[in-house]
């Protein structure tokens, strides 16, 4: 009786020993994970400031076009000219006023998003599917690993 007491208290005694390794591995785990995870917010962070600082303002989104280049040599006015007001300009003329541009629309990252997600499900390395969409291999690589499903 003494004997099988003595068993089941080493049992009890190595399954606490494997269960705090376990744990203890665990935990681990877990703070490598969440340093990993900080590194790559502090990662993105950086590409943001960068993106940011590279980006014009909003006000600077409508830009002034250069006038349309005038012709070298003035016409020389004729005396009857100077007699006549100068006509107005018709409506069918093209002016010469600043014309306003706005820089074509950027590809929505919802479609950047997939296609890097399409392009990793082929399983093309992300230096190439950086180069294809237009992103920095660290952002291909952020967008990749934060729309993989939990194993």
């Amino acid at each position: 009786m003494t004997l099988i007491l003595l068993v089941f208290a080493a049992l009890i005694v190595a399954l606490q020993i494997a269960l705090t390794f376990t744990l203890k591995r665990m935990l681990d785990l877990l703070a490598a994970t969440r340093d990993e995870v900080h590194g790559l917010l502090l990662r993105v962070q950086t590409l943001e400031h960068e993106r940011d600082r590279a980006t014009p303002p909003p006000s600077a989104l409508f830009t002034l076009m250069p006038r349309a280049e005038a012709p070298a040599t003035p016409p020389t006015p004729t005396p009857s000219q100077f007699s006549e007001p100068p006509p107005a300009p018709s409506p069918a003329e093209p002016t010469d006023l600043p014309v306003l541009h706005e820089p074509a629309a950027a590809i929505s990252t919802d479609a950047v998003g997939a296609q890097v997600r399409a392009l990793a499900r082929q399983g093309m390395p992300v230096r190439e599917i950086a180069e294809r969409c237009g992103l920095s291999e660290a952002e291909a690589e952020l967008i990749i690993h934060l729309r993989q499903e939990p194993v």
